[in-house]
């Protein structure tokens, strides 16, 4: 599969992606939007891509401006991609990636970021990642968090203390969900 990065300095160059059915690369309608909806925050943002696969999500964010964009991923496959396409662009001063499962890994990292990317296989559920964030203090003010997910038939959003909702959007089987960190807490 053919990936590219979409805008920004890197715009137009090709990024490896892992072999077999493990991962799912973002499609680019989809990374398009969600980089549409940061523009005005990514340059000099601090970027979370957590279930990394590719890569591309964090390196997108880097080619438009993003300070750092950590990666977090456990998949070998997926790593060996990350670490080629973070060679490629020569981008490895502002990157960090993290060899771990996810739950693990946010018990280890340190914020806060500007904005999260959150895209696991679509049977993993996110709610115990977005708590664990959540916990963790990982959120920036006024962050923005992205979640990735099958589409489904009447879907809803999952709310959380914290993260306040602004909207869902369809791309073709995948949902995104995008929240703004709102740093008030219930009682």
């Amino acid at each position: 599969m053919s990936l590219r990065i979409i805008g920004g300095q890197f715009k137009g160059r090709i990024l490896k992606t892992p072999k077999g059915s493990e991962t799912r690369p973002t499609q680019g309608m989809l990374r398009e939007s969600v980089f549409n909806i940061c523009q005005h925050v990514i340059q000099g943002a601090r970027f979370l891509d957590l279930f990394a696969g590719s890569g591309a999500m964090g390196l997108e964010a880097i080619s438009r401006g993003a300070s750092h964009a950590t990666f977090i991923e456990k998949d070998k496959r997926a790593i060996a991609s990350i670490r080629d396409n973070i060679a490629l662009l020569q981008a490895g001063s502002q990157v960090s990636l993290i060899c771990l499962d996810a739950k693990t890994a946010l018990g280890k990292i340190s914020g806060p970021f500007d904005v999260i990317y959150i895209d696991p296989p679509y049977n993993i559920p996110t709610a115990p990642y977005i708590e664990e964030i959540l916990e963790r203090k990982l959120l920036a003010p006024n962050a923005i968090l992205f979640i990735e997910e099958r589409s489904r038939p009447n879907p809803t959003s999952p709310q959380f203390a914290g993260l306040a909702f602004i909207g869902m959007r369809r791309f073709g089987e995948a949902l995104l969900h995008q929240y703004r960190f709102s740093n008030i807490t219930e009682s």
